[in-house]
């Protein structure tokens, strides 16, 4: 079986390795002909050792998946030969709270193996189906980048019809949080320096405003558009942009931390937390039940998620760089098959 593995010492780790097949399922488990693999920031990360490490032995890349059921273990109920399925990041999460020994079943890195493979065993109930409106590709984008942008706006973030959010960038997880926003009701401001990527993005998503961040009045901009300010900020930059989106939120806003693109400490005036009374809430994906509701309410929806680019499963480097070099809008996915 050929798949792709990194050991965390820089972008060159990527390596295209053959290992043996994972061989027939166990109880509760269930195997997946890989078919489309989605890339994340946290994947550079694994690769660079700027998450968990160096990764000794070498574990397999990658933690967003979709396939196709090729066999079924005992006591597995709901899934059979044929499905397709998407993967949930966490190997076990299954609903509510998320426990720190379930913290530790996150794939794609901490020493677990994750999914730019040929096939993979995976336990049945952290396996959800495909919307039959999705292609292999759009399924992929769900397991971290669709689950991280529902749980900041819906999930923990409560959107409200009516209401504003704020999303940073033109990344997966933004433009995920947009869609998803726009399908609750609410209206949407980008914030982004590119007036390229802007034009690109209105193309496929509804976008009420956008602001460049690179003006150091922007959260004035944000308050003066929505007259008095965001309600709900996906923030996936950290940093000194945590600081920033505290400031653009209106009374009782709600900001849904959940990247580091910008650093992981923030200097925060806690005056802007206190005088506002902002609640911000760190976002660690969410469990397979809310994975379900993503993919139903996508569904009767028909919101397809954005995919901008798909590279062949030997192109897995060149997607990498592509990513790194941030050229992309939306989703980076390869074709496994």
């Amino acid at each position: 079986m050929h798949c792709y593995t990194v050991d965390g010492s820089g972008p060159e780790s990527l390596k295209l390795v053959e290992r043996p097949a994972p061989g027939e399922p166990g109880p509760d488990e269930v195997l997946v002909n890989v078919h489309a693999v989605s890339l994340n920031y946290r994947d550079l990360m694994v690769a660079d050792g700027r998450y968990g490490g160096r990764q000794d032995p070498a574990i397999v890349a990658a933690s967003d998946m979709s396939g196709m059921v090729v066999s079924v273990g005992a006591n597995v109920h709901g899934l059979k030969t044929g499905d397709r399925v998407l993967n949930a990041p966490f190997r076990h999460w299954p609903t509510g709270k998320l426990r720190s020994d379930w913290a530790r079943t996150f794939v794609g890195g901490g020493g677990l193996d994750g999914v730019l493979a040929e096939q993979i065993l995976y336990p049945a109930e952290s396996l959800v189906k495909i919307p039959e409106i999705f292609s292999f590709a759009e399924g992929s984008t769900l397991t971290v980048a669709g689950l991280t942008a529902w749980a900041a706006v819906v999930t923990h973030g409560r959107v409200q019809t009516g209401e504003w959010v704020v999303l940073h960038g033109t990344g997966g997880v933004s433009l995920f949080g947009a869609q998803i926003a726009k399908m609750c009701g609410a209206r949407t401001i980008l914030t982004t320096s590119s007036q390229a990527k802007v034009e690109a993005v209105r193309r496929r998503v509804e976008i009420d405003a956008t602001v460049d961040y690179r003006d150091e009045n922007w959260p004035e901009k944000v308050r003066e558009i929505t007259g008095g300010g965001a309600d709900l900020v996906v923030e996936v930059a950290g940093g000194t942009t945590l600081a920033r989106s505290i400031q653009c939120c209106t009374y009782g806003g709600r900001v849904g931390v959940i990247g580091v693109l910008d650093g992981a400490k923030s200097p925060i005036n806690v005056v802007d937390l206190l005088l506002h009374q902002v609640t911000v809430h760190g976002i660690f994906m969410e469990s397979t039940a809310e994975l379900r509701k993503l993919a139903a309410a996508l569904e009767k929806a028909d919101l397809h998620p954005i995919v901008e680019r798909t590279f062949a499963f030997e192109e897995a480097a060149d997607a990498y760089t592509y990513l790194r070099e941030q050229k992309h809008f939306g989703k980076v996915c390869i074709a496994v098959r």
